[in-house]
């Protein structure tokens, strides 16, 4: 029963890793902007040079800090498939890698939320009210680019 539990446990670590790899809809969504969209639209949100340079500094930052954690977590996750591999499971093993990977994985987050307050706080409230428009813009033309047949675009 044991050995049930820890290869279900497995399977939906597996599941999550592998959904955590698509687009998805995050709860926390609506009230950070992703950098990208605020320097698409700087122009428009009319950043000053401190603005900007701060943002560029803090993603600049954050993205040499993610290529390694993201090595790391990769590196980590082949480490676990293959005590998963094995006949006989280790669990002690296995429970041990795991925690490798989701503390790698709460770094990450942790990195990603800690970016989103910072450019945030960057920004005024009339900046951050002209995002949420463009963001509602943006997904209403995504949404409608996904529902054109194909051959209209």
């Amino acid at each position: 029963m044991k050995r049930v539990m820890i290869v279900l446990m497995i399977c939906f670590l597996q599941m999550g890793w592998m959904l955590a790899q698509r687009p998805q809809r995050n709860p926390l969504e609506r009230f950070f902007f992703p950098p990208e969209l605020v320097m698409k639209n700087q122009e428009v949100l009319q950043l000053t040079e401190e603005q900007r340079g701060s943002i560029m500094q803090e993603v600049q930052q954050v993205q040499s800090e993610f290529t390694g954690l993201q090595w790391d977590l990769e590196r980590e996750m082949e480490k676990l498939k293959a005590l998963l591999r094995e006949v006989k499971l280790e669990e002690d093993q296995i429970l041990q890698q795991l925690e490798t990977v989701l503390d790698l994985e709460r770094r990450v987050k942790r990195g990603q939320m800690q970016l989103a307050v910072r450019i945030r706080n960057t920004l005024d409230e009339e900046q951050l009210r002209t995002l949420r428009r463009l963001r509602i813009r943006d997904n209403a033309q995504q949404r409608a680019r996904v529902r054109a047949p194909a051959g209209t675009n």
